[in-house]
């Protein structure tokens, strides 16, 4: 039986057994590995022989380093023990046995994984899908309500971190995995029969809770899956370390093209691509100006009192795939998948007390290599994921983009990071992450400057548009899988408030009618909303000296072992803070729209002239010094204490 036992336990014996100050030199690890032949708990002796040793005073932190750190070696074997001593092992997570186990993701065993990945990808390109036909081209809705929308139905992606300790801490019947993933998807194929009972006129606000709900079902579900693939993905030798998390995230981006492929034919009728279209043919037209503003011209004077059961020139069929009927297609796929989660391969476990699981969930935050990587998360992804949310509104004004041509855009970005996740899991495993991110933001910054070009009416079109956005679209994806790769079930807090506030400052910009008026003011104003948003976007850079530059350095990051209770509990206020605000804010959004939704704190122009804009101003400005103060003091103020020193090879 060995026990791996930290080195500070036995300095602090030496404290009180040598009466001489003596300077323990660390080993790189921080550990030390002792034999112990008896069925007596080592780690529990070293902390009962400190506890009663008066002159040494024993803290939490070492107590619960010495108990979590310990590991049971049952069959005696040494063996793999022996190794990890050795240099350069620090780099492997698991035993070289279970290293050499190849799994077939599509095998009886694991294709409940792959499965799981495949139905994510159907749900999130189909709830994003949706949003752009409904909400824009029938309803004109506001931008702030588009961006709102679009978080909401991603919302519990952002709750990852409390179904995580659902599964972990509370296995049932033994199992942590597969019980949630089928609980979860069950629960979502209910939800979207719920959804194809209320019919293809389902309010746009209602749609909206109902996606959400959704996401509440799958993200349950791939919680688990993630847990599944974690597992896998340990028992990979750092050289091929990530290939089974890029080949799920492929198959998660298939599942989007598959489902966008489906919607780019179905939907490609007048009930989603006409404004105002009615397919009661005895329903009156609508007189309503917002409705007109957004109708095609030569429709109106060829058909004026009956132009809205006419078929306009973006519609390429007489017919739309409905929304009940999408939604059931969804649930025959999630029905069928059923099979595959309960053949999943799992062990049984015990469940662990909640105490004793909290306790070293809190050990595990304190680690430096645990709050830095989802400081960098938190931080970067406030910034880059930062969009200009105007653009909807104003591209279906100015460039008469189709649900046709937004579907085609989705299947093409979907595509785009589908080809390079399989190019990253064949040759690109061992690229900096830091190279990636810098590479990848530089080209964002090209793509969102050439919308300069479509704001002051240089060339505007719809194709020139869907090339641009593609690619600052992959951009953005490619920033949140290096930080997935990093660490793995990371909860991020959404970023869409800062959005919310953004647009506040540019009333002209959140309705379509404003827009399409295109005088000097809503260019000028566009133009300053994209330039702010392109500054922010490439700000991000800055904190790459968080992350680390790949797989080696996280684990030697892991290694040295520094703890910090402060930034640990820095870490989980801040991610409950922006959770918080974030939650709140989009559900009054979309849920009291046409009452709250003109307050500027929420993204409104202002429910009257009076309105001040100085709460928005303050939680903007609250927020710009969070991310950068806490970068700044992380990053560069120990170069400017002499502690560190400046070098360009702390961005690649």
């Amino acid at each position: 039986m060995v026990r791996l036992v930290p080195l500070v336990a036995y300095e602090a014996v030496a404290q009180d057994l040598v009466s001489s100050s003596v300077e323990t030199e660390r080993s790189s690890t921080s550990t030390s590995s002792i034999k112990d032949d008896d069925d007596t708990s080592l780690p529990t002796i070293v902390v009962e022989s400190l506890r009663r040793r008066s002159s040494v005073r024993i803290s939490k932190d070492v107590e619960l380093a010495i108990m979590e750190q310990s590991i049971v070696e049952d069959n005696g074997d040494d063996t793999d023990t022996d190794k990890q001593q050795q240099e350069g092992d620090i780099y492997n997570i698991t035993t070289s046995k279970e290293q050499q186990q190849t799994i077939d993701p599509f095998s009886k065993d694991y294709v409940g994984i792959t499965a799981s990945y495949f139905s994510v990808g159907l749900m999130i390109g189909g709830s994003i899908s949706l949003l752009y036909p409904v909400l824009i081209v029938k309803g004109g809705a506001p931008a702030s309500l588009m961006a709102a929308s679009t978080a909401i139905i991603m919302l519990f992606w952002s709750y990852k971190i409390f179904f995580g300790f659902l599964s972990d801490c509370f296995p049932i019947f033994g199992y942590k995995r597969k019980p949630y993933m089928i609980i979860g998807w069950i629960f979502c194929a209910l939800v979207l029969v719920l959804l194809a009972k209320e019919g293809n006129d389902v309010k746009p606000r209602h749609l909206v809770i109902m996606l959400s709900l959704a996401n509440l079902g799958y993200v349950w579900a791939d919680t688990a899956a993630d847990g599944a693939m974690v597992m896998i993905a340990h028992k990979e030798p750092i050289e091929r370390r990530g290939k089974t998390q890029t080949f799920c995230y492929s198959m998660m981006k298939l599942g989007q093209i598959v489902v966008n492929v489906v919607l780019l034919f179905g939907m490609r009728g007048p009930e989603m691509n006409c404004a105002g279209y009615e397919s009661d043919l005895d329903a009156e037209c609508s007189t309503d100006d917002e409705v007109l503003t957004r109708v095609d011209s030569t429709l109106i004077e060829s058909y004026p009192t009956d132009w809205c059961h006419q078929k306009c020139s973006k519609a390429m069929f007489s017919w739309d795939l409905s929304i009940p009927t999408f939604a059931l297609n969804i649930c025959f796929v999630i029905a069928a998948s059923i099979p595959m989660y309960i053949c999943l391969k799992e062990d049984k476990v015990k469940a662990s007390p909640t105490g004793e699981f909290m306790s070293k969930f809190w050990v595990q935050i304190q680690r430096r290599a645990c709050w830095q990587v989802i400081l960098y998360g938190v931080l970067s992804h406030i910034t880059i994921g930062v969009h200009n949310a105007a653009k909807p509104g104003a591209n279906y004004v100015w460039l008469s983009l189709s649900t046709f041509q937004q579907q085609l855009m989705l299947i093409l970005e979907k595509l785009a990071f589908f080809i390079s996740l399989n190019l990253i899991r064949r040759y690109a495993l061992n690229v900096s992450w830091r190279k990636m991110v810098l590479c990848g933001s530089c080209l964002v910054l090209v793509f969102n400057c050439a919308y300069f070009l479509i704001i002051f009416d240089i060339y505007r079109s719809s194709l020139f548009y869907m090339f641009t956005d593609v690619s600052t679209s992959f951009m953005y994806t490619l920033n949140v899988f290096v930080s997935l790769a990093c660490m793995v079930e990371v909860a991020e807090p959404n970023y869409e408030a800062i959005t919310y506030q953004l647009l506040a400052f540019f009333p002209s910009l959140n309705d379509q009618d404003s827009v399409a008026k295109d005088t000097t003011q809503v260019r000028t104003e566009m133009a300053t909303l994209q330039c702010l948003v392109i500054l922010l976007n490439l700000s991000s850079l800055l904190t790459l000296p968080l992350l680390p530059r790949q797989k080696k350095d996280t684990r030697e990051l892991v290694a040295k072992g520094e703890r910090s209770a402060a930034w640990g509990k820095f870490v989980i206020i801040s991610v409950t803070t922006f959770l918080v605000y974030s939650t709140f804010t989009t559900f009054v959004t979309v849920r009291y729209h046409e009452t709250h939704g003109c307050l500027k704190i929420l993204g409104g122009g202002g429910c009257d002239d009076d309105e001040s804009s100085i709460p928005a101003l303050c939680l903007v400005s609250f927020i710009f010094v969070y991310c950068y103060g806490t970068n700044f003091y992380l990053s560069y103020w120990p170069i400017l204490k002499g502690n560190k020193s400046f070098s360009w090879s702390m961005f690649i």
